[in-house]
């Protein structure tokens, strides 16, 4: 995305240079090109509403597929997954988890919150603990396997804060041997707040572990896969129930999503530094959906895009090929008294520039304008595949990318529909044009 801003801000430069240059040395031709748009009304109108709903289009569904993909990205965040995550060297070659533990996890702890590079970026860092097994509630003779987090109860309010409580309360006040189960989950057991469920795992030693745990409260994320099998449990009971005193990962959250890359390096060369044997993974490289989504979300935007300029492109050159035959006499009588042809040229070109840009100008403010009313009560949206709860979709229009292709499509598409049909009219045959009728 860097480069095509890059790429379009060197071509809008050059065009917005050829403007300014006319209108230092060139004044008569600017005000002749901008007072020409005015003679065909109709036209100029029909060609100046076709930019401008083809803009207005770009700039809605943009602002529509960036608040997707950043509402994606904070449940995904939040879905004590953090932005960045730091695991043992083996923990993505072996199915066995429960062998890829990080030792001295409090030390390890210390350590980076004491770090100064380090420390700044870092709202909220914790340890977890994951591991599966089987529960059971005895009274209604139901049981299930599931897929647990070890969680630091605190720290763990920022990290699942998109977990909605259905019943009960969260861990962040409670006695160890107590639990938060997902909707499905409980569903299955048939269990309610207050119920006591026996835990039954195969601990780091390969020994059976087992505890008799009450249920605290009862959550949806809304993703209904992790929701079926889905338990927390208290840092430090996950570890005695586990016989050990490390933890699967750490989860760090940070203060500022924009510092993700900077940090990632820092933390990196902070681990190579001491020789650690751990890996650090970004919340983006671990969610396989996100990367779908946006892949999907952006080829929609993408071929959007390539319509619209299309459209711009084939209206312009036609409305300018119909200027150049209603306008063939006047084309040659300029001709007859010495313009140059590479000044016709230049008229008609800075006349698509024109159209283009009172495009783009009219495709931000009614794109700003529209916008404003979808968001005094959002869209309502059906929940994503994989998903149970729908949400409210709004329109964001504080992305600058966003803004610069809006501003920039327009303008640019104009110019090159102008080109063709400005060397056409640079063209024509003096003698041959003054029979035209």
């Amino acid at each position: 995305m860097l480069n095509g801003m890059m790429i379009s801000g060197l071509a809008i430069a050059l065009i917005v240079g050829f403007v300014l240059w006319c209108a230092l040395y060139k004044v008569q031709d600017i005000k002749f090109a901008f007072l020409n748009l005015f003679r065909h009304k109709r036209r100029s109108f029909s060609t100046i509403a076709a930019i401008m709903l083809g803009g207005v289009s770009i700039f809605l569904y943009g602002g529509f597929i960036d608040y997707s993909f950043w509402i994606l990205k904070e449940q995904t965040v939040r879905t004590n997954i953090g932005h960045v995550q730091i695991y043992n060297q083996t923990y993505f070659d072996t199915s066995n988890k429960s062998k890829s533990i990080i030792d001295n996890y409090e030390a390890l702890k210390a350590d980076i919150l004491a770090d100064r590079e380090l420390a700044p970026y870092i709202s909220t860092i914790s340890g977890q603990l994951e591991f599966t097994g089987v529960i059971s509630q005895y009274e209604n003779e139901t049981s299930s396997y599931f897929s647990a987090l070890g969680v630091e109860p605190l720290p763990a309010l920022k990290l699942g804060s998109f977990d909605k409580l259905i019943s009960g309360s969260d861990l962040s006040r409670i006695k160890h041997d107590e639990v938060t189960l997902g909707s499905g989950l409980a569903k299955t057991l048939n269990a309610r707040y207050g119920d006591w469920l026996d835990v039954l795992v195969v601990n780091t030693q390969g020994g059976q572990g087992a505890l008799s745990l009450k249920l605290r409260g009862i959550f949806a994320s809304g993703i209904k896969d992790y929701d079926d099998v889905a338990m927390k449990i208290p840092l430090q009971t996950a570890q005695h129930m586990m016989d050990t005193n490390g933890v699967s990962k750490f989860v760090i959250l940070l203060k500022n999503d924009a510092d993700l890359p900077v940090f990632s390096a820092k933390l990196e060369k902070f681990i190579a530094d001491k020789k650690l044997a751990l890996i650090v993974k970004d919340w983006k490289s671990l969610s396989l959906f996100y990367q779908q989504v946006e892949g999907l979300l952006s080829g929609i935007y993408f071929f959007i895009k390539v319509i619209v300029a299309l459209i711009v492109i084939f209206m312009i050159s036609n409305s300018m090929t119909m200027n150049i035959v209603e306008r063939t006499r006047e084309i040659t009588t300029l001709r007859a008294i010495g313009l140059r042809p590479a000044h016709i040229t230049k008229l008609f070109l800075l006349e698509g520039i024109f159209i283009g840009a009172i495009g783009a100008a009219g495709s931000l403010l009614i794109g700003y304008l529209l916008a404003g009313m979808i968001n005094l009560n959002g869209i309502a949206m059906p929940p994503s595949p994989g998903q149970t709860q729908g949400y409210t979709a709004f329109i964001k229009t504080d992305n600058i990318e966003l803004i610069w292709i809006t501003l920039v499509l327009p303008v640019l598409t104009a110019a090159l529909a102008s080109i063709l049909p400005a060397r056409r009219a640079a063209k024509l045959n003096i003698s041959d044009a003054f029979k035209f009728v």
